[in-house]
């Protein structure tokens, strides 16, 4: 472990790697999201993020409850579900009655709502690769791995924090 020359907080002392990576991770989701604003417009058509979020669960996982949605995105089922309501008027999901338990519902995305993901994630790529024209695909495929590597020691961590914590005292 490395240590910062220079902590944030006087008299504490930090992990440079660590720090540089989350500031790296920092930066590149801050890039990421100038793409993503520039087609999140919803008088354009676009979507809104927790939208698209909402959308990639079901096109990735396939019909499901709302709960279990609101579960994988590590949000509050009363916020996907509201968010549902709004999807489902905009023709990008549907719902029907669970056979399992007719007092919840099932949700699944509509064509309309893959097409519009779709066209959101293409012109992500599209975007992405022109701004990543210096990488080949193996420098690209290298980064994405490493990226999912981090992505699952960090989620497991915090994972296993909520575990042994769960009123978050």
């Amino acid at each position: 472990m490395q240590l910062a020359q220079h902590p944030l907080v006087p008299g504490v002392e930090r992990d440079a790697s660590a720090q540089e990576l989350l500031e790296g991770v920092s930066s590149l989701i801050r890039a990421v999201r100038c793409i993503e604003h520039k087609h999140l417009m919803p008088g354009n058509g676009g979507l809104r993020r927790s939208d698209a979020s909402v959308l990639k669960v079901l096109m990735r996982d396939g019909e499901q409850r709302g709960g279990e949605i609101a579960a994988k995105l590590g949000v509050d089922a009363s916020v996907v579900s509201r968010q549902l309501t709004t999807l489902e008027a905009d023709g990008l999901v549907s719902r029907r009655p669970d056979p399992a338990d007719a007092r919840v519902g099932l949700v699944r995305v509509s064509d309309a709502g893959k097409a519009r993901l779709e066209d959101l994630y293409a012109a992500y790529t599209k975007q992405l690769r022109s701004a990543l024209v210096d990488f080949d695909d193996d420098a690209l495929s290298e980064a994405a791995n490493v990226l999912q590597r981090l992505a699952r020691a960090v989620t497991e961590a915090a994972d296993s924090v909520r575990r042994s914590n769960p009123t978050g005292d």
